[in-house]
């Protein structure tokens, strides 16, 4: 009789460090901080205190010295509204909430561990973009760790720098699906929440 709740339950915590809902899913924990806040999974954090890439580090022993690890930012509530019109709502990437689709802030590659935190040698893919949020509702904005294989290779999309501008429209509609299918489920991961102040 209580089998239901309890597998609910611990599907909940099993997924805690990933947003309910959400796509791409771990139980491991990502440390990461800005300079006037320290990310738990679901903490709500003023607009005014992300505009700084935040420090990143492992917060499990699971995670190798020896290994090449790629970051992900992600918001997962930007209306759909500001991304296309009715038309193209089918090729929309669903966000959390209804009507809502997705927007990379942030791919970096090439970290590795040093002095208990996460470093990299190369520029990212997308450099990191602050957090705007223009609207009361909260967006919640998710890291995702993965494996970098010495055998994977980012899309060629990519590489010719589609995502480098920090105000393209490139970085809107960004589906994690092809990372998870080249490197398997993120490593680790964590979460917050913001709105407009």
């Amino acid at each position: 009789m209580f089998r239901p709740v309890i597998s609910l339950l611990f599907a909940a915590t099993a997924f805690a460090q990933t947003p309910p809902g959400s796509y791409a899913h771990t139980k491991h924990a990502l440390g990461a901080a800005y300079q006037n806040a320290t990310i738990t999974p679901g903490i709500w954090i003023s607009p005014n205190d992300v505009s700084d890439q935040p420090a990143i580090w492992p917060a499990t022993k699971k995670m190798r010295k020896d290994t090449k690890y790629m970051l992900f930012m992600m918001d997962l509530n930007i209306p759909d509204s500001d991304v296309t019109t009715a038309a193209y709502y089918d090729t929309l990437v669903p966000g959390l909430a209804p009507n809502t689709t997705t927007r990379l802030h942030w791919w970096g590659g090439n970290y590795t561990i040093e002095d208990g935190n996460f470093v990299n040698s190369s520029a990212g893919l997308a450099p990191y973009t602050a957090p705007r949020p223009r609207d009361s509702t909260n967006h919640t904005y998710a890291f995702y760790l993965f494996d970098q294989p010495a055998s994977y290779a980012p899309s060629k999309a990519a590489l010719d720098g589609t995502y480098y501008s920090e105000i393209g429209d490139a970085r809107f509609n960004f589906s994690l699906t092809p990372i998870v299918e080249a490197v398997g489920e993120p490593v680790a991961a964590t979460f917050f929440l913001s709105d407009e102040v």
